[in-house]
């Protein structure tokens, strides 16, 4: 799936939750006041490995997280020209890892650049 172009605001969790396969494209997008720009299924009966892209994207805090990733699960994350607005203490998280699982609560193992969320901080613009 590519979403190509378009925002949202006020999304107290999750703006798109990846339950299925395959890869998930957000680019030229627009977020502000959030929970996660992105969060692929920690709890789902049957898991994948996911893949997302997140290009072009402006950020506005307050937020939590831009991508949440299942990296036990072969998740992969890439992230690229991302601008963050009203966040000078850099508060928003840029991607999380979680343990994902097939029932009960996944748990957070870890979060920043890594081999599954992959950016570099000269990825990311603070305004």
């Amino acid at each position: 799936m590519t979403v190509n172009g378009g925002g949202a605001k006020g999304a107290s969790d999750k703006v798109f939750q990846h339950n299925g396969p395959g890869r998930f494209v957000i680019k030229n997008f627009t977020v502000s006041d959030f929970g996660k720009l992105y969060r692929s299924c920690g709890n789902c009966s049957k898991q994948y490995a996911r893949t997302v892209v997140v290009d072009n994207i402006k950020v506005t805090a307050p937020g939590k997280s831009l991508v949440g990733i299942n990296s036990n699960l072969g998740d992969k994350a890439t992230i690229t020209n991302v601008t963050i607005s009203n966040d000078a203490s850099k508060r928003i998280v840029i991607c999380e890892e979680y343990k994902g699982v097939t029932s009960g609560e996944p748990s957070k193992i870890g979060s920043g650049p890594s081999a599954a969320c992959g950016y570099s901080t000269s990825s990311i613009t603070y305004k």
